[in-house]
């Protein structure tokens, strides 16, 4: 027998390797799991994807953060927050119209002030312009331009 071997020679070496191959086989098992889990999961999300953008929930949610930024980027009135796309654009093209109404409406009463109209009938003209500029959308444009485009007034444009 060696004299040069003690009490509890190589049991902290024998520990640390037994620790450390357990440890390994507690990791490999914990990343195995974790893996399995997540990949169970990815084949999932796709379809939360399109349960999520079929939802009308969802669909109004993402509208209404959507006009918020806009608000917050001084892009639309305080009067658009929270509205659909649909609603917006309605809005933009309603907008848009009634402004062109009435720079046509200021471009007509200049234009005949200007060329020295008598006043009768510049007043005649505003007095048949104004409700127009009220009552108009811009879905119904068709029906004033259709009007236009009748024998009775087509002598403006071919003049």
């Amino acid at each position: 027998m060696d004299n040069n071997i003690h009490f509890g020679d190589g049991v902290l070496d024998e520990a640390k390797a037994d620790v450390n191959s357990r440890t390994k086989g507690l990791i490999k098992i914990a990343i195995d799991t974790v893996f399995d889990y997540l990949e169970g999961k990815a084949k999932d999300i796709p379809e939360t994807i399109e349960q999520l953008r079929n939802s009308p929930e969802t669909e109004q949610r993402i509208a209404a953060l959507w006009s918020e930024h806009l608000f917050e980027e001084d892009l639309v009135p305080k009067g658009y927050n929270g509205l659909t796309d649909n609603l917006l654009i309605s809005n933009f093209h309603q907008e848009g119209y009634l402004d062109g109404l009435y720079v046509g409406y200021v471009l007509a009463m200049m234009a005949l002030t200007d060329n020295d109209a008598p006043k009768d009938i510049t007043l005649a003209a505003r007095d048949y312009i104004r409700p127009n500029l009220i009552r108009c959308h811009y879905d119904e444009k068709d029906e004033i331009i259709n009007q236009y485009q009748n024998e009775k007034y087509r002598w403006i444009d071919k003049t």
